[in-house]
C-alpha cells in the first residue's frame, strides 16, 4: 500500500514538473479548467498503466501522449510541440535510467521498488530548475535562491542513498522517508512560485499606481493650459486692439514684443512634452518634471505621432529607464540627463543618457555576449523586474539595446521596430 501511495505521490509531482516545463519553455497562459483536465486525466492513466504493466513501450507510448497532450495546451504548433515533447521526454528517460542503474540492474516488465522513482524525480526537478534559469527572465535572481532550490533535491538524493546503502532503515522508514521529502520539495517549489507571482504582482501594482499618478498630473496640465486658452480667449478683443495701434504705428519690435508675452502666458512649465499622445506624454511629463526639480541639466526632445499602438509597453520601457537614469543622475554633481525619442520609418528610437557614479548599475555576463543591469537599491529583486522588463520587451519585438558607460556617462540606445509591435510579432 505504501508503494503504491509513493508511486501515486511520485507520479503527481514528475507531471507537475512536466507542465510547469511545458509553460517555460513557452511562456503562455493557458485555461485552468482545461490544464486541469489534461492534467489530471495523464495522471490517471499513466499511474493505472504503469502500476498494472511495468513495460517499457507502454509506459513510453503514454507518456509521449500525455506529454504532447500538456504541451499542446501552449501551442498548436505540430513542430513547436514534437521538439518540446521530445526534449521534456528525453530529461525524463534519462533521469529514469540514471537512476535505476544506480541501484538495480533494470528488466523489463519487472516490479521495483518506488524509491528509485524518489530518486528519479528529483533528478528531473534539478534538471527542471536548470532549464528554467536558462530560459526565464527570472534567471538573474538572486543566487541565493537559485543554490537553495538546487541543493535541496540533492540533498534529498544523498539522504535516500544512505539510508538505502546504509541498512539503518527498513523498507517502511524508507517509504515513509521518500514520501516525506518529495513533499518538502514540493511545497518549497510551491512557495518558490507564490514569492515570484507576489513580486511580480507588487510591481505591476506600482506600475498602474505610477501610471495613474501620471494620468493624473496629464490631466492637470491639460487643464491649466484650457484655463490660460480661457482667459486669453475673454481678453482677445483687448490684445486685438493693442496689436492693431501697434500695427498702425508700423512698431515691428513692439508686435514681436507683445507677441512673445502673449505665447509665454500660454505656455505651461509643466507640459515639458506635447506630442499628443496622452499615454506616453503623461508618463513623459511626470517624470520629467521631477528630472528638472532634482537635476541641474535636462535636454528633451521627442518626436512622436499621435497614435503609438502599443503605448503600454513603451510606457514600460520609459518608465523603468527614465526612473532609474534620474535616480543615477542625482547621485552625482553634474545632474545631467538626456532624453531623445524620435519615430521615424517604423523604427522608434530611444536615446537616454545621465550622468553616473562608477560604482555600478552595470556589469558584464562572462561571455561578454550580453548586457545586464544590477540595481544599487535595496529590494533588488522587487526592483531588478522592471530593468528585466525592458530587456523582454525589447526582445519581444526583436528590438535592440546598447548600453555604454564612459567618462561619467551612462547612455543607453533602443531601437524597436513599430510594425512588429503593431503585428504582435
Amino acid at each position: 500500500m505504501l508503494d503504491f501511495m509513493l508511486c501515486a505521490l511520485t507520479n503527481l509531482f514528475r507531471i507537475f514538473l512536466i507542465g510547469r516545463c511545458a509553460s517555460i519553455f513557452l511562456g503562455i497562459d493557458v485555461d485552468k479548467k482545461k490544464k486541469h483536465i489534461v492534467y489530471g486525466c495523464f495522471y490517471v492513466i499513466n499511474t493505472v498503466l504503469f502500476w498494472e504493466f511495468h513495460t517499457v513501450w507502454i509506459n513510453m507510448i503514454c507518456n509521449l501522449m500525455g506529454i504532447s497532450a500538456i504541451v499542446w495546451l501552449y501551442t498548436k504548433s505540430v513542430r513547436t510541440n514534437l521538439f518540446i515533447t521530445g526534449t521534456i521526454y528525453l530529461v525524463n528517460c534519462g533521469c529514469d535510467v540514471a537512476a535505476t542503474s544506480l541501484f538495480v540492474n533494470y528488466r523489463d516488465g519487472g516490479a521495483y521498488n518506488q524509491i528509485y522513482a524518489v530518486i528519479s524525480f528529483f533528478l528531473i526537478f534539478m534538471c527542471e530548475l536548470v532549464i528554467e534559469k536558462m530560459i526565464t527572465i527570472h534567471k538573474d535572481a538572486e543566487d541565493a535562491q537559485n543554490i537553495s532550490l538546487v541543493l535541496m533535491p540533492i540533498c534529498s538524493i544523498i539522504v535516500i542513498t544512505l539510508l538505502i546503502y546504509t541498512d539503518t532503515c527498513t523498507d517502511i522508514g524508507l517509504t515513509i522517508v521518500s514520501i516525506g521529502l518529495l513533499i518538502a520539495n514540493f511545497l518549497m517549489l510551491y512557495l518558490y512560485n507564490l514569492l515570484l507571482h507576489s513580486i511580480s504582482q507588487q510591481y505591476e501594482m506600482e506600475m498602474l499606481k505610477t501610471q495613474l499618478q501620471a494620468y493624473a498630473n496629464q490631466l492637470n496640465v491639460v487643464l491649466r493650459g484650457e484655463e490660460k486658452i480661457k482667459a486669453l480667449r475673454h481678453d482677445i478683443k483687448h490684445h486685438l486692439n493693442e496689436l492693431m495701434l501697434l500695427a498702425n504705428k508700423h512698431d515691428v519690435a513692439e508686435i514681436q514684443k507683445y507677441i512673445d508675452e502673449m505665447s509665454s502666458f500660454l505656455r505651461n512649465p509643466n507640459e515639458i512634452v506635447a506630442s499628443g499622445n496622452l499615454e506616453i506624454d503623461s508618463v513623459l511629463n511626470f517624470m520629467l518634471q521631477k528630472a528638472e526639480k532634482e537635476l541641474k541639466t535636462v535636454d528633451v526632445k521627442v518626436m512622436l505621432p499621435e497614435k503609438v499602438r502599443h503605448s503600454f509597453d513603451v510606457n514600460v520601457i520609459l518608465g523603468n529607464l527614465l526612473e532609474n537614469a534620474i535616480e543615477a543622475a542625482g547621485k552625482t554633481e553634474n545632474k545631467y540627463l538626456s532624453v531623445h525619442i524620435k519615430l521615424k520609418r517604423g523604427i522608434l528610437k530611444v536615446k537616454i543618457e545621465n550622468s553616473f557614479e562608477s560604482a555600478c548599475i552595470l556589469c558584464e555576463e562572462q561571455n561578454r555576449k550580453d548586457t545586464i543591469f544590477k540595481t544599487t537599491r535595496p529590494f533588488t529583486e522587487q526592483h531588478g523586474i522592471g530593468l528585466k522588463n525592458v530587456k523582454k520587451i525589447v526582445e519581444k519585438y526583436n528590438g535592440t539595446m546598447a548600453v555604454t558607460a564612459q567618462e561619467g556617462i551612462f547612455r543607453i540606445n533602443l531601437l524597436l521596430y513599430m510594425a512588429r509591435m503593431e503585428n504582435g510579432l
